[in-house]
């Protein structure tokens, strides 16, 4: 009797298995895993344009100026004048940096570097200043050959006396001009009169390095 009813056990288990079996994998395919540290996105796709690609174009967001309108054109004009006078710096220092010649020749062939690299710094800096305010600036060499007005930089070897005399005229005839610009500006952007602020200390700095080389 005992063999008969441990047969039925056994044959009733092995009837029984396969289905629970089966439940518990249909359990984990139809219901997800709960996960704390799972972060759900609920930030929409953009909406595809007519060939199907995502789209991130707003037309109101062209209006996402904070600086008022009517500052924008005086602001765009001045820094426009500064970034172009700054690239005919760059190019004049690096132009002098390479053809250098003369007994100061280390010493100034490594200022001259270090002052290229603060107009290109501040060039770029102003330039995305007018940008911020909803323009485009041109740099351009055409343009800036053009709208500089520093004049008409030699070619060929240059002497390090030659150089300190042309560069020291430049840069002091722009840190002039920065300065007006900065007063004209106080009267309209505190924020674009304070980058000018920051560029004026760096000229007076390289006019007064340079003024002394020649005292």
């Amino acid at each position: 009797m005992k063999l008969y009813l441990l047969a039925a056990s056994v044959a009733l288990l092995t009837a029984i298995a396969p289905q629970a079996h089966a439940q518990r994998r249909n359990n984990q395919t139809t219901t997800p895993a709960s996960s704390s540290s799972a972060t759900p996105n609920n930030t929409p796709n953009a909406p595809g344009n007519d060939t199907g690609k995502l789209d991130y174009r707003n037309p109101s967001a062209d209006q996402l100026i904070p600086v008022e309108a009517e500052k924008r054109g005086p602001i765009t004009q001045e820094l426009q004048a500064s970034v172009v006078e700054l690239l005919e710096l760059y190019h004049d220092s690096k132009q002098s940096h390479w053809n250098l010649r003369g007994p100061i020749y280390l010493s100034l062939h490594e200022k001259l570097q270090a002052n290229a690299d603060e107009y290109r710094k501040y060039a770029d800096i102003l330039a995305e200043r007018v940008l911020q305010v909803g323009n485009p600036i041109d740099g351009r060499v055409p343009v800036v050959a053009a709208t500089a007005n520093l004049g008409e930089f030699p070619g060929g070897y240059l002497s390090d006396k030659q150089v300190l005399i042309l560069m020291t005229e430049r840069i002091n005839t722009t840190a002039k001009r920065v300065r007006q610009r900065i007063e004209s500006m106080s009267k309209v952007d505190e924020t674009t009169s304070n980058l000018l602020q920051e560029l004026s200390y760096a000229l007076d700095k390289q006019v007064w390095q340079f003024r002394v080389m020649m005292q």
